[in-house]
């Protein structure tokens, strides 16, 4: 029984995290956190790429959640694993419509227009963009 109801558990938590298998669960990293390097200054490290926003350190594709509010992340730790969190320094300095906000774990995340951001587990190249429309709710940032 106890087995059953772990397993039952596993399975919602893949259904609502969007992965399909337990490889994209378990990992190398599975802290669901991603320490991306500031630039000198702690300013957001984001780049264009392909028509859109990636992290400027290793320009991997950058997400939002449509269930984010405000500087505030919906995004739990069963679901960090499949949508790690894009961090920043502590003492990270606003730039245009980036900006860094502190999550309930006392952490700091980047977010544009007070949306926080994301990476997608599955992605494994640049270019990869693989989380997009994933559940409906988690979405690229398109550039010009």
């Amino acid at each position: 029984m106890k087995n059953i109801l772990m397993l039952s558990a596993l399975t919602g938590v893949l259904t609502l995290t969007g992965c399909s298998t337990l490889n994209n669960v378990f990992g190398n990293d599975t802290s669901g956190m991603h320490d991306v390097q500031a630039t000198s200054n702690n300013t957001v490290p984001v780049a264009s790429k392909n028509g859109m926003l990636v992290d400027a350190t290793n320009h991997m594709t950058l997400y939002t959640f449509d269930k984010d509010s405000m500087n505030k992340s919906e995004c739990g730790s069963a679901c960090l694993v499949a949508w790690p969190a894009f961090m920043a320094p502590s003492n990270a300095k606003a730039s245009g419509q980036f900006a860094a906000f502190q999550r309930e774990d006392g952490k700091y995340q980047w977010a544009m227009n007070g949306k926080p951001l994301y990476f997608y587990a599955n992605d494994t190249k640049v270019g990869d963009k693989d989380g997009d429309n994933k559940l409906g709710v988690w979405h690229i940032i398109p550039t010009k």
